[in-house]
């Protein structure tokens, strides 16, 4: 995918997961606020329903006489307010707000409008919280102005509200969540196939010029020797036929690491685990090497101080691991080889080292180094020969063993790979 289309997708769909998160939200502030409201509404509409319930007892404990008299009807206002009993106000409160559905836990009481003194009082710690509550009656009488105020606090009103449209706000919260986990799993999908799309076409063209380089000189070398002022000479013969059998031995290597990574792609390989002596298939690997390390001054260098060298294990893998693992300590030092191989081994299993002087690998490219296709570079595309499949194979054979790999490395000092193998 273009990468300019691939970035805009991404920008517009997190753009309009914003709008939707933002909206969303909006709806439920909304939501609630209106929730909010209608909680009041019903409030004040229980409170005046316990008011008229109020006064139409006061009417019907009131004579005729004192209808006639208005001072005495004032008196006997006062009087009933003050004597009105807080239990039955309770449950007329009850009663009103368990019909409109509204929070059971709140606090009321009847205070005087002028002093601000409470003559009913269910809680004398929320004074001060009655007082400024915004849910209020005023008990009126048609005999004097309004002078006492029925008043209720609901402590929990917020979490009643809350609770009311939990149900909501959970399923919209899920939602949210999986909307946002979508588009999170998408985005990581399409930049991890991303990358390794790239990665793939770098292995393509890595594998295209390490291919056609030692092709091209058995090609030459093949020609030279078909020569007949060539063929009249046997060390330029021997020198030729030397060139091809070098290359012919590293286009092999180079096929054989494909195919081995091959065999891991289609999950179909069974290991043939048989009774190995580490040390001596060790032994075997560095043979093979230390040709080469010679040549260019370097040396192998063994330390087999394992007591227990024995291990159930798949030889051709195994001896694969122990091939990569020496290969990559050679490709990644520059000057004469320094490598050394040791070995240890307590109650649990076997541990194989491979150290290198070479020049180390970068703390941020530690974890990618077992990674499919990545290579460790210097800066040019090709100044490091490989594929890198090597030790993406290696880690897989050896977690097919049950077994685990670990890296060390230091900038210019080198690198250290440790394989453990379980004895059972």
């Amino acid at each position: 995918m273009n990468n300019k289309l691939f970035t805009g997708i991404i920008i517009i769909t997190a753009i309009a997961l914003t709008g939707i998160i933002i909206t969303q939200f909006f709806w439920v502030k909304d939501a609630l606020k209106t929730k909010n409201e209608q909680f009041n509404q019903n409030t004040h509409l229980g409170l005046k329903r316990v008011v008229n319930q109020l006064m139409t007892l006061q009417r019907d404990s009131l004579t005729a006489k004192e209808h006639q008299n208005c001072s005495e009807s004032e008196n006997y206002h006062t009087r009933f307010i003050k004597s009105l009993d807080q239990g039955l106000l309770k449950r007329m409160i009850n009663s009103e707000f368990k019909n409109l559905e509204l929070c059971k836990v709140y606090y009321f009481g009847i205070y005087d409008k002028d002093t601000h003194e409470f003559v009913i009082l269910s809680d004398s710690s929320n004074v001060y919280e009655l007082l400024h509550s915004e849910h209020k009656a005023t008990i009126s009488c048609v005999f004097q102005k309004d002078q006492y105020v029925l008043v209720v606090y609901f402590p929990l009103q917020h979490v009643f509200v809350f609770n009311n449209m939990q149900l909501y706000v959970s399923l919209s919260g899920i939602f949210m969540l999986i909307v946002i986990a979508g588009f999170w799993l998408t985005a990581h999908s399409f930049l991890k196939q991303k990358k390794l799309s790239e990665m793939k076409t770098d292995f393509v063209n890595n594998m295209t010029h390490e291919l056609k380089t030692p092709i091209a000189t058995i090609s030459i070398s093949s020609e030279m020797l078909k020569k007949k002022e060539v063929q009249q000479y046997q060390d330029r013969v021997d020198k030729y036929a030397h060139i091809i059998f070098i290359e012919n031995e590293r286009l092999k290597h180079q096929v054989d690491s494909v195919l081995q990574v091959a065999v891991l792609e289609r999950k179909n390989y069974e290991l043939k685990l048989i009774k190995l002596n580490i040390h001596e298939l060790i032994e075997q690997a560095t043979y093979r090497f230390e040709l080469a390390v010679t040549e260019r001054n370097g040396f192998v260098k063994k330390r087999l101080n394992a007591a227990n060298n024995i291990i159930f294990a798949d030889a051709n893998h195994l001896a694969n691991v122990l091939n990569n693992l020496l290969d990559n300590a050679i490709k990644y030092s520059p000057e004469s080889p320094e490598i050394t191989i040791s070995t240890h081994s307590n109650k649990k299993g076997i541990f194989i080292t491979v150290e290198d002087r070479g020049i180390g690998i970068e703390h941020d490219q530690l974890k990618n180094v077992f990674k499919q296709f990545h290579r460790v570079s210097t800066g040019d595309l090709h100044d490091v020969k490989g594929f890198g499949l090597g030790l993406y194979y290696v880690k897989s054979i050896v977690a097919a063993h049950k077994g685990t790999i670990t890296v060390k490395s230091t900038i210019g000092k080198g690198s250290s790979f440790t394989v453990f193998f379980p004895l059972k």
